[in-house]
């Protein structure tokens, strides 16, 4: 079916503002009753290289941003020559007149404006927000508001060189390419999924976040940063990946709800404090938020290559609660739960997540009101033990300092193997019964996840496709072009068995983002499903929608 979408690519050098602008494209979009996705696509450079936006909208719902665009505004010569084969058929390129290269392009003269209107150095990404205006045909007034509310200094230089390449554009008489709706809302507001992370985590009673930042987890400590006098919640920038994880399971001894959060190589940094988790049995949240690797890597791109890092993530047996977000709406939710069950299970916990949905954007109503808390073990008697052999594997928790704990109480958390009450042990039969009743809490959080939704389907159709994560936003959006039944799992761990037995078996597609099958290995060994097809991509870019259309029609042909 035909889709009324417009997509804007706003391109130029790193440290010129090119994602400030496609934020205030995308915001007047909303505003004017649009559904909005944004990405950003940058290289881990200050200033130079080459970054670009890219925001799609449309009267419904959008999951991901398309390749082609209607309207691509290019500030330099390499941004012209880098997208002039990403315009759509009877789209708008615009660019300085000294970087035209045919008669595709529209020419202005951006770089004279910007010495006629500012004394110094001036904000040419504005012209970005003029051109959106004039072309979508959002009024002059509009406008001089918008660039004064968005941007503080200089505000008589910014108005005037945005309304000098208004009235140029307007000047044009261009062809309407697409009607934006002109009444106005404030009724969706605009997130990115690492933002909705960190609300989700605040909403289940986050009292500490604690991390050392790596592209794409550090926007989150950013956010809480910014945000602390409104949430309340303590944030530390430690001076390493270990030390974060350090300071959180300190946090969690003392009564604490403690996250932190990084990419892969600041994960694997963290690999031994997540196996303290483990053994202290600490309800520990860790945001692994992916990109290519190994090692360094592609440190500003998008990867799902971390799935079986993170389900095995910490060296020995114990349980672990892995789940990815296939959405905004359960980047938030799903924040919430995880948080819930490593304090019910008191076992640690991780969301998996990857660059595209960490750091696009989308606009949504969300309740964020708080959720209600956790339940703990309570002690059997007045003789407290803090690894109590339970039938559950849970022991009673209680905290020093506070008023769950009495002065006879001891409370030992001991990173060697230990007895109930906490001392260390090294005899036979004292290891197997703690190793055994630490294997029990798998069963039971099993049980507390089934309290919420572990698996999600969307759309019907004979061809069955499989993926998690963010992928399932890419996927969601090829849906308007074709039909296929979409299954994620939302829960790899523990998996979500009963959810999935119709599909035990069956021929299935399966989309992902890694060089190898990752995770058509792992649903084979989970559900023994037989794979038609595997479509990968590991170039660090998320698939639009019309190259999953054809990928997945070639399956089914084939």
């Amino acid at each position: 079916m035909a889709q009324k979408i417009f997509t804007v690519l706003v391109g130029g050098k790193a440290g010129e503002g090119i994602k400030k602008a496609a934020q205030v494209i995308a915001h007047l979009a909303i505003i004017h009753n649009n559904h909005v996705f944004q990405t950003d696509d940058y290289q881990s450079l200050i200033k130079g290289g080459h970054n670009f936006s890219v925001v799609s909208m449309s009267p419904s719902r959008m999951y991901n941003t398309y390749k082609q665009a209607n309207l691509v505004i290019s500030f330099d010569s390499r941004s012209v020559d880098e997208h002039k084969g990403d315009l759509l058929e009877g789209g708008l390129h615009f660019c300085d007149e000294a970087d035209v290269r045919d008669d595709t392009m529209i020419p202005l003269p951006l770089a004279k404006l910007v010495k006629t209107h500012y004394p110094e150095a001036g904000n040419m990404s504005l012209a970005s927000i003029a051109i959106f205006c004039a072309v979508m045909g959002i009024s002059e007034e509009f406008l001089k508001d918008t660039i004064a509310r968005e941007f503080k200094r200089n505000q008589a230089e910014n108005t005037s060189f945005a309304l000098a390449v208004y009235q140029l554009v307007n000047q044009l008489d261009l062809q309407k390419v697409y009607e934006l709706k002109q009444e106005q809302s404030v009724a969706s507001k605009f997130y990115t999924g690492n933002q909705l992370l960190a609300l989700g985590a605040w909403a289940a009673g986050l009292d500490c976040y604690f991390s050392y930042p790596m592209t794409p987890a550090s926007s989150i400590l950013h956010y809480l940063a910014l945000k602390r006098d409104q949430l309340g919640i303590k944030t530390v920038h430690a001076e390493s990946e270990l030390a974060a994880a350090n300071m959180a399971l300190g946090a969690c001894f003392a009564g604490k709800r403690a996250a932190v959060g990084s990419s892969g190589g600041g994960f694997a940094l963290m690999q031994e404090a997540f196996s303290m988790a483990g053994m202290v049995e600490a309800p520990l949240l860790c945001f692994l938020s992916s990109r290519p690797g190994p090692a360094t890597g592609v440190s500003t791109y998008t990867a799902q290559e971390d799935l079986f890092f993170a389900l095995n993530q910490g060296h020995g047996e114990f349980p672990r609660i892995v789940a990815s977000p296939d959405s905004f709406e359960r980047a938030f939710t799903l924040a919430i739960e995880l948080m819930n069950l490593a304090w019910e299970s008191q076992s640690p916990a991780i969301l998996l997540t990857e660059k595209h949905l960490s750091e696009s954007a989308t606009n949504l109503r969300l309740d964020i009101s708080k959720v209600d808390e956790y339940q703990l073990a309570q002690p059997d008697s007045v003789n407290y033990q803090r690894y109590q052999f339970t039938q559950s594997g849970i022991s009673p928790l209680k905290f020093p300092g506070s008023d769950s704990a009495t002065d006879d109480d001891v409370i030992k958390w001991n990173t060697n193997e230990h007895l109930e009450s906490g001392f260390r042990t090294d005899k036979a039969t004292n290891i197997k019964l703690m190793k055994e009743k630490r294997q029990r809490k798998s069963a039971a959080i099993d049980s507390l996840s089934r309290k919420y939704r572990r698996v999600e389907v969307y759309g019907k159709g004979s061809t069955k496709v499989f993926a998690y994560g963010s992928t399932a936003l890419e996927l969601r959006e090829a849906q308007k072009y074709i039909d296929f039944e979409l299954v994620v799992p939302v829960y790899l761990e523990p998996f979500p068995h009963d959810e999935l037995a119709a599909y035990r078996g069956k021929e299935v597609i399966v989309v992902e983002h890694s060089l190898n099958p990752n995770f058509a290995r792992f649903l084979k060994e989970k559900l023994e499903i037989k794979v038609k097809a595997n479509i990968l991509r590991y170039d660090g870019r998320h698939f639009d929608a019309g190259e999953l259309v054809n990928a997945i029609r070639e399956a089914i042909d084939a």
